[in-house]
């Protein structure tokens, strides 16, 4: 008997720990979906996105408003197929006013309307719509689906929208450019960045490697003395010194979408063609003071006017900016190079002083 009361009390616990877990599940995944005549609709994410398509306008938390990408998961639970496309099918309503979906697209951002948007009777289907919407505002939302049987008649669904939900997303918009900020002032010019531990996925120590590399190469084309390692990284600690107390740059974010990021940079930085300029000053100063040519005592006699060189030089624009694309990596922001090499073009701008 009394094995038998512990193995019972032993069960009724476990029966508790069950219902309280599928409680809890349901409250995360907060999946109460709306339930019409012919469609069950639930919002399954939504987010505030910029689409690398609003001509450098960019909007952030102190924004009233902007593009909310929108995930709705609907179920077919008439007896025939039926069809929702968003540019189409679904509308917003802000009281008597309706809003038609946005037709922005960007290909860079996977963003875009899908090909096929037929619910088979009896399935689900998530489907993505954009709307232009104002911060903390209830809207409705207004599903008509087109039957593929044109006899049947289907009534229209309406679910609520409160866009007050998502305002967490538009504090984050903006992640992309000051993970990029702390990227170039942590690798090139060796700053402290809080953000670069919180916000970007990087090689550090590889990068930085590779920076001193490239510029070794560059700097060991325009003179014929062999440099000791030692030398040489004083020589890049040099550069990165002038860039680091010279440069500056400025990040805006004008795509930012399904965990891909579009950021312009516009920078100005210590130009290398400055400094094969002044170096060659040095160099014909030595050969005119001692009336001969030796290239390795011109090249030395510049070298050990290298920092001078670098104090007196000024940071130059750029004449065109930089686009750089970006993708998420667990949770924080990575140099997508898949399209473009943007790794490429920072490191030859920051590292090689390189640029028109």
């Amino acid at each position: 008997m009394k094995r038998i009361g512990i193995f019972l009390c032993f069960g009724i616990l476990l029966a508790v720990l069950t219902a309280c877990g599928s409680s809890n599940d349901d409250v995360e995944t907060n999946a109460s979906p709306t339930k019409g005549e012919t469609l069950e609709v639930s919002i399954e994410n939504a987010s505030y996105i910029l689409s690398g398509n609003d001509g450098g306008e960019s909007i952030d938390d102190e924004a009233e408003g902007g593009l909310l990408q929108i995930e709705l998961l609907i179920k077919n639970t008439s007896d025939t197929s039926i069809e929702v496309y968003p540019d189409m099918h679904i509308q917003l309503y802000d009281g008597d006013h309706q809003k038609d979906p946005s037709n922005e697209s960007n290909p860079s951002l996977d963003l875009g309307s899908s090909t096929n948007n037929n619910i088979g009777s009896g399935k689900q289907k998530n489907v993505g719509v954009l709307f232009d919407v104002e911060k903390d505002t209830e809207y409705e939302i207004n599903i008509s689906p087109m039957p593929t049987d044109y006899e049947t008649e289907l009534e229209d669904i309406t679910i609520p929208l409160d866009t007050s939900e998502y305002n967490d997303s538009l504090e984050v918009l903006h992640n992309p450019g000051e993970a990029l900020e702390a990227y170039v002032e942590t690798i090139y010019f060796g700053k402290k960045n809080k953000n670069f531990e919180e916000l970007v996925s990087a090689d550090q120590k590889g990068l930085q490697n590779e920076a001193k590399d490239k510029f070794k190469e560059r700097l060991k084309m325009d003179v014929s003395i062999d440099m000791s390692d030692k030398d040489m990284k004083n020589y890049y600690e040099s550069f990165k010194r002038a860039n680091g107390d010279n440069a500056e740059f400025e990040t805006e974010v004008t795509g930012n979408a399904n965990g891909k990021a579009i950021v312009t940079l516009n920078f100005s930085a210590i130009s290398y063609d400055d400094i094969y300029d002044e170096m060659k000053k040095y160099k014909d100063e030595h050969r005119d003071e001692h009336d001969t040519f030796d290239r390795k005592e011109e090249d030395e006699y510049a070298l050990s006017n290298f920092n001078s060189i670098l104090d007196e030089l000024e940071a130059k624009s750029g004449n065109k900016e930089l686009e750089i694309r970006m993708k998420k990596d667990d949770d924080k922001w990575a140099i997508d190079d898949s399209q473009i090499n943007s790794t490429n073009d920072i490191r030859k701008v920051f590292a090689e002083g390189y640029f028109r």
